[in-house]
């Protein structure tokens, strides 16, 4: 079908060709004017009239969909000014003249046909009175073409408003722990325990914080380990990754002269305590000392048992107190001599709460509260447990808010108001170590079991967190999910077997077909030849009838020798198929065995070590792993504040142990006896790399509609480019966002998505065009194109098994493909609008849909049926993604709210942007 404006440019392609005969009769003559002509808006006198400026986005907007280097219908370009001036049309563009210049004349309606026709396809309006005032002073005043490159201008870009906030892209872990929603040009990323964000990614610039993009964010991607996550926008792809903790620069320490280490609270200053009775206080990030004074030690401190000593550094790191049974020193970095103070009982515990105030606790289940005045010490004790007191606790950002914690698990408040401490409630099970949150509101506690637990004080309620280390039972969970995966790859691998066991038994039922009639044609030539012996008379006709014979054996025997031919190779294949089943079970039972000694190392394994549960920066928790078989799997682990998993810590030494930490810092000791300072990052995740550039130079033309990450996790394919135009393909580098290769003209239109094959061979697009195509990875050639959708093709999904693919259209279908093949096996309607995204569920035979409708459903690929059908929020959905097996799905859409639902059409947690 020719759409209305090539029919247009035929009749100007005419022109160019001197089709003189009644060509008059068809467009006029160029100076006459129709009745219809636009109107024209009159530009003041003297009004320069740039075109990359006034001209180009004109022509952009309404004619270059059709008329551009790929589609020049009519033979006209006129997607640049030197392509207009090399247009095969004399007078296109005739400098000084709009009256003799067609352009002009069919833009204005002064001739026809007029351009853009009605109802075009490129959805291109006519020009409106200005622009038609435009394109004729600029023909007027020569049709100068200035040396604008086509890198867009730069410009102050603002953040979009904070109503525009469309859910676009969603992307979710491996283990479905964590998923990041865009929202609008934002990115947050969530967990499972709240809707609250666990943070909002962001580019800090200085002082200055912007957003993740400038424009709508368009698609996201985690990769497995939860570490980093690429994001696509307009013009450029950003990567980000997970901020390690950082090494911060400490004196050195002598761990056999060294008696106590602390940090206080805000982990800016550490202390530590010699053998020699001497204090020294230095500021984290710098190698001296910052103060140091000594003292004599007390005779009854048994230096062969250090842990008998504390020491509570007092926020700004100039006073320190130093405990040991019942003795208190407290030394500063003034003059001032050092002061003793007199506990009665066994001191357990002590908090700084003030420059001059301290809290300390006994084993007798006092807290006691000392007051400076000058020189002199007061103190006050209340009796608020029947039992020693575990800890005494505060935060940083309110070090007079107490809560005091005893040895069998009961809590007490500090009421400043009334001046006392008030029962808190009690924990489910005695605590080896706790923490107080940074608002509060919660204690984290780890228990003598080594699980990690958090109190609300608020409600008294307790969630045990984790029991075993999270980095095991990922790891565990990950091997047993390759298990199942080459089990699936093992079931299919094993039906080809099974069909190349059945095309070989027909083979040969056929091959025994064609020997019987070999045999009979045989016998039939024996007998010809004994007629032909036996009668002389009839012999022209016999030796006709043997020669037919013959050539009928002839043709059987070459049958027979295809057939053998065929079997040989059927034979062959099916060779091939048991080899690859054998390699694939190999393979099976490895991971297997993998996955059996993961889980050994995670039930063996404990969340956290008999005293770690440490603070840091951005209300998170830092744990260490404890008994496990090999030292060497020991992990730390960061966890958010409502208690997610966010990631492993694998810069910090796994055969370290800690000795310190304030809310910004831990101090670890490692097996080699080496003291290391590390400064948790003040955001969770940072900006690693942008490939592309919202203004300036890019490999992008447009938006970045869809990303994919190579099952290796080295590549990562991008798809876009601008509308009505060639798609844009490219494959980069992830490691440093190289440039591999682009596939040039890989689509008619805008490629909409791309996906790799699960063994990383094949990459899978769709566009604009309605078009499927298959790619080699290897050599960047199209393998095969699957068409059969009506409009475009929005996503793709590949079976786990690589052997089928399941297609989404806005032609409110989805098809279900075979690749050997190529044809679509199944399609599946009823949609009321266009499908926008799917997943296949895990390695079941099931896809995940979601439709313009708000509905999210769950299909069988191998009979069509529904079974899940679940209205969400989010209005018109965009956004849809899983974790590895199914069970979990996100999906958001226009109103810019996000959903957490299961495979069943069960909503758990709602997650919005926060932005109102």
């Amino acid at each position: 079908m020719i759409r209305p404006a090539t029919k247009t440019l035929l009749v100007v392609l005419a022109l160019s060709f001197e089709w003189s005969v009644g060509l008059d009769s068809i467009v006029g003559t160029p100076n006459q004017v129709s009745a219809d002509t636009l109107p024209i808006d009159e530009l003041p006198d003297g009004h320069e009239v740039i075109f990359s400026r006034d001209v180009a986005p004109v022509l952009k907007k309404n004619c270059v969909a059709c008329h551009n280097t790929s589609d020049d219908e009519g033979g006209v370009n006129l997607e640049s000014g030197e392509q207009i001036r090399t247009s095969d049309l004399d007078d296109l563009i005739v400098p000084g003249n709009p009256a003799e210049s067609r352009l002009f004349l069919l833009a204005s309606h002064a001739d026809d046909p007029v351009m853009p026709p009605e109802d075009n396809d490129a959805s291109a309006s006519i020009l409106n009175p200005k622009e038609l005032a435009l394109l004729k002073r600029w023909i007027q005043s020569g049709a100068v073409v200035d040396q604008a490159t086509d890198v867009p201008a730069e410009q102050k870009w603002q953040p979009l408003p904070t109503e525009l906030q469309t859910v676009y892209g969603s992307a979710m872990t491996a283990d479905g722990r964590l998923s990041a929603v865009s929202f609008g040009n934002q990115i947050r990323v969530f967990g499972t325990k709240s809707s609250e964000p666990i943070e909002t990614l962001a580019i800090v610039e200085g002082e200055e914080t912007k957003p993740a993009h400038d424009d709508f964010v368009q698609d996201l991607f985690f990769d497995p380990t939860g570490h980093q996550l690429i994001s696509a926008g307009y013009r450029n792809i950003k990567i980000w990754e997970r901020t390690p903790f950082e090494p911060a620069t400490i004196p050195s320490i002598n761990q056999d002269d060294t008696l106590a280490i602390a940090m206080n609270a805000n982990g800016t200053h550490l202390a530590k305590l010699s053998r020699r009775g001497e204090l020294s206080v230095a500021e984290v990030g710098k190698d001296r000392w910052l103060w140091m004074k000594s003292f004599d030690l007390s005779e009854d401190l048994g230096t062969n048992d250090p842990t008998q000593v504390q020491i509570a550094l007092d926020n700004v790191g100039h006073q320190a107190a130093i405990r040991w049974h019942s003795t208190i020193r407290t030394v500063r970095i003034d003059g001032k001599d050092v002061e003793t103070l007199d506990a009665a009982n066994a001191v357990t515990a002590m908090q700084w709460i003030g420059p001059d105030h301290l809290a300390t606790a006994t084993k007798n289940g006092q807290v006691l509260f000392w007051n400076r005045d000058g020189d002199a010490w007061t103190n006050t004790d209340h009796n608020v447990f029947d039992q020693a007191v575990l800890s005494i606790l505060s935060t940083s950002e309110t070090p007079d808010q107490l809560i005091a914690i005893d040895a069998t698990g009961n809590v007490a408040n500090w009421n400043p108001t009334n001046q006392t401490f008030e029962a808190a409630g009690k924990l489910p099970t005695a605590a080896v170590s706790a923490l107080l949150s940074p608002n509060g509101t919660s204690l984290w506690i780890s228990t003598a079991s080594g699980a990690l637990g958090q109190y609300n004080i608020a409600d008294q309620s307790y969630v045990e967190v984790a029991k075993t280390d999270p980095v095991a039972k990922a790891q565990f969970a990950n091997d047993n999910w390759q298990t199942l995966v080459t089990e699936t790859l093992v079931a299919a691998q094993e039906k080809d077997v099974k069909q190349a066991e059945d095309d070989v038994a027909a083979e040969k039922k056929n091959l025994e077909s064609i020997a019987k009639e070999i045999e009979t044609k045989t016998k039939l030539r024996d007998e010809k030849q004994a007629s032909v012996e036996e009668a002389k008379q009839a012999l022209a006709t016999k030796e006709s009838e043997l020669a037919a014979a013959i050539k009928e054996l002839s043709q059987a025997e070459k049958i027979k020798a295809r057939g053998e031919a065929r079997l040989t190779d059927l034979e062959a294949e099916h060779k091939r198929h048991q080899q690859v089943l054998a390699k694939l079970k190999q393979e099976h039972e490895s991971k297997k065995a993998k996955a059996t000694a993961s889980q050994s190392r995670h039930e063996s394994s404990r969340a956290t070590d008999a005293a770690l549960a440490v603070m840091t920066s951005g209300s998170r928790v830092l744990t260490h792993a404890a008994n496990t078989d090999d030292a060497s799997q020991h992990a730390w682990s960061l966890w958010s504040a409502t208690g997610d998993w966010l990631a492993e810590l694998s810069e910090l030494p796994t055969d370290g142990q800690l000795i310190a930490s304030g809310d910004r810092c831990v101090l670890i000791r490692g097996s080699n006896g080496e003291t290391q300072a590390f400064v948790a990052p003040s955001r969770s995740w940072s900006l690693r790399q942008t490939i592309g550039a919202t203004t300036g130079p890019s490999p992008f033309a447009n938006r970045v509609l869809s990303i994919d990450v190579h099952p290796s996790g080295k590549l990562l394919a991008t798809g876009g480019g601008d509308p009505s135009r060639a798609g844009e393909l490219m494959l980069w580098k992830v490691s440093d966002g190289s440039l591999i290769r682009e596939i040039p003209n890989s689509h008619s239109d805008t490629v909409l998505c791309v996906r790799f094959s699960p063994d990383g061979k094949t990459l899978a697009t769709g566009g604009a065009d309605q078009m499927i195509k298959l790619w080699d990875i290897e050599s960047g050639s199209l393998i095969k194109t699957l068409e059969g959708h009506t409009h475009h093709v929005t996503s793709i999904a590949w079976n786990l098994n690589g052997r089928q693919l399941a297609t989404a259209s806005a032609d409110a279908s989805v098809k279900i493909w075979n690749i050997e093949t190529g044809q679509a096996t199944r399609t599946i309607t009823g949609f009321k609008t266009e499908v926008t995204k799917l997943v296949y569920v895990g390695r079941e035979n099931r896809i995940g849909v979601a439709s313009g409708d708000s509905h999210f459903r769950v299909y069988r690929t191998d009979n069509g049926s529904r079974e899940t059908d679940a209205k969400v929020a989010g209005d018109y959905l965009y956004a849809l993604n899983s974790n590895r097996d199914g069970s979990q799905f996100i999906v958001g859409g226009a109103s810019g709210a996000a959903t957490r639902i299961d495979q069943s059409g069960k909503q758990s947690l709602e997650y919005a942007s926060g932005e109102k």
